[in-house]
């Protein structure tokens, strides 16, 4: 009987160790990109509150984009994006209840009705890393604007790489936006983007992982 108990104390307790584990993650990602100049990516979840910050750091003109929310259930859910340029935010949005303020900060930001989840192109990126899945209606911010993606039909394609003598299976993410496409690739059993390629209105960013960052 007292083995029974220490069995399951034990069990328990480790369960709530890798729960606990799960919930908690700090990561710094490192990616090339099509800049010429890296990318650094950290993710960052605590208590199921995640902030994602992104830098590119092109010569004289420092970008950093950056957005937070939280993990609901199967989803995570921004109410803040930040887009700052030499360390001046330059466009942002804020979700608040059903409204959404959005814009450039220099041009005046517009508030408007938005019942619909919204993303970022990295919190895309992680949400398709995290839980394989996307909403059927969403839309997707770059503080500048803000698209209504409706009925995503999502394509997830999987195939066998090798990578220095070793083999895995790598996961293609991948739904189009007129005639521009979204593609987010990660290797199975992993939570994090190995390539994002994203493609609207004058953004374009191809990155692909490079190695983690302490």
């Amino acid at each position: 009987m007292k083995k029974s108990v220490l069995f399951i104390t034990i069990f328990f307790a480790l369960l709530m160790f890798t729960l606990q584990a799960e919930a908690n993650v700090d990561i710094q990602l490192k990616y090339k990109s099509n800049y010429l100049m890296p990318a650094y990516v950290n993710f960052k979840m605590q208590d199921n509150q995640y902030i994602i910050n992104a830098k590119i750091n092109i010569p004289l003109y420092k970008i950093r984009f950056q957005s937070s929310g939280e993990k609901q259930s199967d989803q995570f859910l921004m109410k803040n994006y930040q887009d700052l340029r030499n360390g001046k935010l330059y466009a942002k949005a804020e979700i608040r209840g059903n409204k959404i303020e959005y814009g450039k900060v220099k041009s005046g930001v517009k508030l408007e009705k938005s019942d619909l989840p919204v993303f970022d192109l990295f919190s895309i990126a992680f949400q398709l890393s995290y839980f394989d899945k996307l909403p059927q209606n969403f839309q997707i911010t770059n503080g500048k604007k803000l698209y209504l993606m409706k009925n995503v039909r999502l394509q997830k394609t999987q195939k066998t790489i090798t990578e220095n003598n070793r083999t895995f299976a790598e996961i293609s993410y991948q739904f189009h936006m007129g005639e521009k496409s979204f593609v987010v690739k990660k290797y199975a059993g992993e939570r994090f983007p190995r390539f994002i390629s994203y493609d609207k209105d004058g953004d374009y960013y191809q990155l692909q992982f490079s190695e983690f960052v302490r």
